[in-house]
C-alpha cells in the first residue's frame, strides 16, 4: 500500500470518530453520554477548551 492511501483511510477513520463524537454531543439522551462525547473531542481536536467549558 502506498502511503498517500493508508493516509487517506486514516484521515477517514478520524473524520468518521469525530463527527460521530459530535453528533452523540449534541443529541445523546444521557447527560453523562454528552459529557463524555464532549472530553474526547476536546482530546481529539487540538486547539480546543477544557470540556468544562463545552458544557455550557
Amino acid at each position: 500500500m502506498t502511503v498517500g492511501l493508508l493516509s487517506t483511510i486514516a484521515a477517514a477513520l478520524y473524520g468518521g470518530t469525530v463527527s460521530l463524537l459530535a453528533l452523540t454531543a449534541t443529541f445523546a439522551r444521557r447527560r453523562t453520554l454528552r459529557r463524555e462525547a464532549r472530553s474526547t473531542l476536546a482530546v481529539l481536536i487540538p486547539g480546543r477548551s477544557d470540556a468544562r467549558e463545552l458544557e455550557n
